[in-house]
């Protein structure tokens, strides 16, 4: 079975809320915007059970040695007029056919409907050190407030927790030189995968949120960049503050 195929287990059980035929390894943990939630198989079937209704839509994978990365869009049924949707960046841990661990960024947006996704650039083949440079640059910038070095093509568009943020070269260039942007003081625990033209990335972001230095904010941050001749053509962030 594909690294893929055994991570797809354990969201199809999500959906059924069943995790017996799950392969967890028996040290199994789950990680959720920076927190461990569960600690071994029989702890984490359990918080599968208790999980409300879901369904997932168009899931976007890639594969880096032992570790699978998706990012998807989640419908979660909390009883109310309508299903509430959520933003996942999420990595499986596979070895042997068994899942060690669950990476998930999550965050939703309740009252506000799903909008459209830019559908620009299918899949193709890229050159994986070409991928990572091209994305730990737009990473570099988000510090360095410069992005006059960051590789976009002209109809680049950004999506962060489901909202297009950015839609054409010029417009990110905007976007990470903005005022706001200089809220960003660092990024630390960078951990790339890189399939192709494709490379995600999770990290932790500090911003400072008032005017007193000390006065700062951790956000765990999974990011998705699809790169074609050397040039980001998309990017896709999922987001959500870290509890202090």
């Amino acid at each position: 079975m594909s690294i893929v195929a055994v991570a797809n287990t354990y969201l199809d059980a999500l959906i059924s809320r069943d995790a017996r035929g799950v392969p967890f390894a028996d040290h199994v943990r789950r990680i959720n915007n920076g927190t461990v939630t569960a600690e071994g198989a029989d702890e984490l079937r359990a918080l599968v059970r208790r999980e409300p209704p879901l369904k997932t839509h168009g899931l976007r994978w890639l594969v880096d040695g032992d570790h699978a990365v998706t990012f998807y869009d989640l419908d979660a049924e909390m009883g109310g007029d309508a299903p509430i949707p959520a933003y996942i960046g999420e990595r499986f841990t596979v070895r042997d056919g068994l899942i060690e661990e669950i990476e998930v960024v999550y965050t939703a947006r309740p009252g506000e409907p799903r909008p459209a996704r830019p559908e620009r650039h299918p899949p193709k083949p890229g050159v994986g050190d070409e991928t990572l440079a091209a994305a730990r640059r737009y990473v570099a910038a988000l510090v360095s407030h410069h992005a006059g070095e960051v590789p976009v093509s002209a109809d680049v568009w950004r999506v962060e927790n489901g909202q297009v943020t950015a839609d054409g070269g010029a417009d990110l260039r905007r976007s990470l030189e903005s005022e706001v942007m200089h809220m960003v003081q660092a990024v630390a625990d960078e951990r790339w995968f890189v399939d192709g033209a494709d490379a995600a990335v999770f990290y932790d972001l500090e911003a400072r949120v008032g005017s007193d230095p000390d006065d700062v904010m951790m956000m765990r941050i999974a990011e998705r960049f699809r790169v074609l001749d050397g040039e980001i053509v998309e990017i896709e962030a999922v987001f959500a503050p870290v509890p202090s």
